[in-house]
């Protein structure tokens, strides 16, 4: 039987929000999350959002339906009168009991020749698919929906990666590091990331896609910064970095000492407005951009060095 609750949308002042946050937990009410208003504003990696301190938060409260939801919500109304109206109820609605419903909004996609699918999607979706890759979404970034990684794969299908070594930057959920070993790269590819999730969820993902856990290393930590990242002692035929334009420019000593002389980059997240300063530090660095794909504002570079350019 479906369990439905009263789902509350309120609207408070910022120095409320500590108060009413302590006080809440001591009734029946169950604190959902509350969120500041804010604005989107433009950064050297794209978007980022500032806090309007000055503009009321918005708090959204959950409790059984038991009753009606005019009687629940006028009790609601009488707690909140303590406030003296400082604390406004602004909408209400049932909701259903969280089950997988979250799973419909995570379908497959096509990426030029191959299909990337979430582990629960329908076999009849996929019977006509050419290829599959499989990647459920996690705490780790990446499932195939971003310009960013689409046109990384659109890239990676036009080259040749049979025996290729791998070094995979801001890997996430390892979609880019698995698609390489399901086209016959090198073992292991080496996977780095920032968010300690990456080694869990990639390791699922592998397993999804009939992957040995030895066919990837994860590394864990920043590689612009990190010791055991910045002297790993290995060289890669492709490195892929896709984090933001300023990481890509801060990731370049690591690129420098690790890319082979024949070897070959790919560089995303990069948004149109700081692609000079990426590419005139690379092309400083001694490579050189061979192609590039764009998906709205959202760039993707594959470049190499300079003394292999007309080879």
């Amino acid at each position: 039987m479906t369990k439905y609750w009263m789902k509350y949308t309120l609207s408070l002042p910022g120095e409320l929000e500590e108060i009413f946050s302590y006080t809440i937990m001591e009734t029946e009410y169950t604190l959902g999350w509350i969120e500041p208003q804010v604005e989107v504003i433009t950064t050297n990696n794209g978007y980022d959002y500032a806090e309007l301190t000055e503009k009321p938060m918005t708090a959204y409260l959950f409790e059984p339906l038991s009753t009606t939801e005019q009687e629940q919500t006028a009790r609601l109304q009488r707690y909140l009168d303590q406030w003296e109206g400082r604390i406004k109820v602004t909408a209400t609605e049932q909701v259903e009991e969280e089950n997988e419903s979250w799973k419909d909004e995570f379908t497959s996609v096509q990426v030029g020749d191959w299909v990337i699918a979430p582990s629960w999607e329908d076999a009849q979706v996929l019977e006509q698919a050419e290829h599959v890759l499989y990647i459920d979404p996690g705490a780790a970034f990446g499932t195939g929906y971003h310009g960013t990684t689409q046109d990384i794969l659109r890239f990676l299908q036009e080259s040749e990666l049979a025996g290729k070594t791998i070094l995979d930057v801001g890997a996430g959920s390892g979609i880019l590091s698995i698609f390489s070993l399901l086209n016959g790269a090198a073992y292991p590819v080496y996977a780095a990331d920032i968010n300690p999730e990456t080694d869990y969820q990639l390791k699922q993902n592998l397993a999804l896609n009939q992957l040995s856990d030895q066919s990837v290393k994860v590394l864990i930590g920043d590689a612009s910064v990190d010791d055991h990242l910045l002297s790993l002692e290995k060289y890669f035929d492709f490195i892929f970095i896709n984090i933001g334009g300023e990481e890509v420019i801060q990731m370049l000593p690591l690129v420098k000492r690790t890319c082979k002389p024949t070897g070959r980059l790919l560089l995303s997240g990069i948004v149109e407005w700081i692609l000079p300063q990426v590419v005139e530090a690379y092309e400083q660095a001694g490579f050189y951009v061979m192609e590039q794909k764009q998906s709205e504002e959202w760039v993707t570079l594959l470049l190499e060095l300079c003394d292999n350019k007309g080879k």
